[in-house]
Order: C-alpha cells, then structure tokens, then sequence
C-alpha cells in the first residue's frame, strides 16, 4: 500500500502517522512524496485543505522535534550507537559538527529545505545543545516553506492531471460521435446504392 492509498483509506490521521514515519527516516514514506499526495488529494476533494495543511504541518514539526529530542538526550552516545549509525556515522558527525557549530542556523534551514539531509542535521541540533526556541522557531519556518512548495505542487499537479482526464473523456465522447456519424453515413450510402441497383433493373 502507497502513501497515496494510505492517506485516501485513513484520512488525516493517516497523513500525520506517514509524515512522522518519513519524518523519522524510514525509506518507503518520503515526506516530501507525502506532501505532494496530501496535495493531490486535496485538489480532487478527498480531503479538505485547512485541516490537512494545519495537520501536515504539526506531522512535520513533532517528527523534527522527536529526532532533536534523541540528539539532545542521547548525545554523542546516539553516534555510536548501531540504529542511528547509517543515519548520522562517526566519521559524518567529525566533518560537520564544526561546520554546525559556526553555521547553525543556516545549516538548520538547509537542512529543512534540502532533501537528504534533514534527518542528520535534527540529531545534531540536539547533539550540540541548540537552545529548543531556536530549534523550534527555525524548524517552523522551514517547515511552511516545505509544505507551501510541496503541496501546491500536488494541488496543481492533480488539477493538471483531472483536466486531461476530462479531455480525454470529452475525446471519447468526440470519436464516439464520428463513429455514429460514420456509420449512420454508410448505412446511407449503401441503401441508396441498393436503390440505385434496383431502379435499372427495374427499367
């Protein structure tokens, strides 16, 4: 079962429940494909916009703020710990830590906006202890960007792909019309060519 199918069969819950999944790293529930479905279902009336947005919203704030949490808790421990060593290794965490603690705040909002990313720079915001208000007010603002760009891409997305399921229905409509036409045409033509034939032998 698909993001898409999930959302459609568990409503909104089931959007907050992927997008702390995809949030949290698991590889078979991007956020972003998330957001993208969120807004396809919205542009189709299968799910209503205000709650959806403000609900896709607190999904992506908690998951950031859970994997903050792990870092800020855990420290340096959560490094060398197996579980989280594909997603933040030993090497990886000496190359940018010092990069991190110069640059915070930028790396924090890439972090957000960049695909790939954001999992490892939430464990390291914990990690080196930035304040939670300054987490929080970053990470909300990323987050609005994110789920602005993504969503209307899913909404424009799936009136674009509604509008030629329309055309291709008024096309079928179209062929299927020639296609009578066509056949009322021969019906004719052949029936005035049985006419003809039986007029000259006739005479």
């Amino acid at each position: 079962m698909n993001s898409y199918s999930i959302i459609e069969q568990f409503s909104y819950p089931g959007l907050f429940f992927l997008l702390i999944l995809g949030g949290l790293g698991v590889p078979f529930f991007p956020e972003d494909l998330i957001l993208i479905a969120c807004g396809v279902l919205i542009s189709v009336g299968i799910i209503k916009p205000v709650p959806a947005i403000l609900i896709s919203y607190a999904g992506l704030i908690l998951s950031d703020f859970m994997l903050y949490w792990a870092g800020r808790k855990f420290g340096r421990k959560i490094v060398t710990n197996q579980r989280f060593e594909k997603i933040l290794s030993p090497a990886k965490f000496l190359i940018i830590e010092k990069k991190f603690r110069r640059h915070s705040t930028l790396i924090m909002l890439l972090g957000r906006l960049l695909i790939g990313f954001r999992t490892q720079v939430f464990l390291l915001s914990g990690i080196t202890k930035v304040s939670m208000t300054k987490f929080l007010v970053i990470d909300s603002f990323g987050s609005a960007v994110v789920l602005s760009i993504m969503i209307t891409a899913g909404y424009l997305g799936g009136k674009f792909l509604e509008s030629v399921q329309k055309g291709m229905l008024y096309m079928e409509y179209i062929v299927g019309f020639l296609i009578v036409v066509a056949i009322i045409l021969i019906i004719i033509y052949l029936s005035y060519k049985y006419m003809t034939k039986s007029n000259n032998h006739t005479s």
